[in-house]
């Protein structure tokens, strides 16, 4: 059995569906998330026994890891609200997952972590998540991990919020100077490359920063998608020293910001791989930002 945790999200829903295509019996999976009923993907495989469960509630846990010898965890939020804050849910959710997965026996513990999570990083999501990288790797268990650049794909949050943008509006922001670099990959090559993780026992103790075939500034990105929709914009680079005060008033006055200042923080920072990704090991050849936007967009 394979447990997945969010797997309604954009990676899940994907892993999901690639897991069957490989020959993954729907009965072989579980996967565990708090809103059963919310999904961002229309397409869920809904032969897929779905979990009801929070893994910041160790109580939950021991029931959804019953048979289960796999894991591969997915759970991460880019914005606070309410009790779900980076360190309950980064943090003490994962230390609550790893102590299950030993207590059952798991065999194997693959997560997702991000580009940019280092020591002393200057965001509170990349510190979270170092922490819960050292809870992973201090486990005992056998486990990959893996930091994802930028992951682009039908359901994310990123390419089709400035699609969107640029659809509707004459001018398209470009956060800074649109200089910040990205390495966009592919939702599906990053799910194959979990998938292949699973089955290869040499990548077991490894931590893997995967990203696409192209480094890309924030404004090639833009250009990217206004070219694919066919539109001509205003492109209006807005400083840092702008958004950010602007991002500490949204903090205060939504449930729900669409900027915070941890995400400036990040925005500034590059989000490119220091070494290739060694895609010819997963046999895989990734797609470029073009190609896999003029499927969905």
């Amino acid at each position: 059995m394979i447990l997945v945790t969010g797997c309604t999200g954009q990676v899940g829903s994907s892993l999901i569906r690639q897991l069957l295509r490989n020959g993954i019996k729907a009965d072989e999976i579980r996967g565990m998330v708090r809103h059963p009923g919310q999904t961002k993907d229309p397409a869920f495989p809904r032969e897929v026994e779905l979990f009801r469960g929070d893994i910041a509630d160790p109580q939950a846990l021991p029931a959804a890891m019953e048979g289960v010898t796999q894991v591969i965890h997915l759970v991460g939020i880019l914005v606070e609200t309410g009790l779900q804050t980076f360190q309950r849910i980064h943090v003490e959710g994962t230390r609550h997952l790893v102590q299950a997965a030993k207590n059952a026996g798991v065999n194997r513990f693959i997560a997702v972590s991000a580009l940019g999570t280092r020591p002393m990083a200057r965001s509170t999501y990349h510190q979270t998540k170092w922490q819960a990288e050292k809870l992973i790797r201090h486990s005992d268990l056998n486990f990959t991990i893996f930091r994802p650049s930028v992951i682009f794909g039908p359901l994310d949050g990123f390419t089709n919020a400035f699609a969107t943008m640029a659809r509707f509006s004459p001018v398209v922001p470009l956060l800074g100077k649109g200089m910040t670099r990205m390495q966009p990959v592919w939702v599906e090559d990053v799910v194959h490359c979990l998938i292949q993780a699973l089955k290869d026992p040499s990548t077991h103790g490894e931590t893997l920063e995967i990203g696409g075939p192209e480094q890309l500034t924030f404004r090639q990105i833009m250009e990217t998608i206004l070219d694919i929709l066919g539109k001509r914009r205003l492109k209006l680079p807005i400083p840092f020293s702008m958004l950010t005060p602007q991002a500490w008033i949204l903090e205060r006055i939504m449930a729900r910001p669409p900027l915070t200042v941890d995400q400036m923080i990040m925005a500034q920072e590059d989000n490119i791989l220091l070494h290739p990704f060694p895609w010819e090991r997963f046999g895989r050849s990734p797609r470029t930002l073009r190609e896999g936007l003029e499927e969905y967009l």
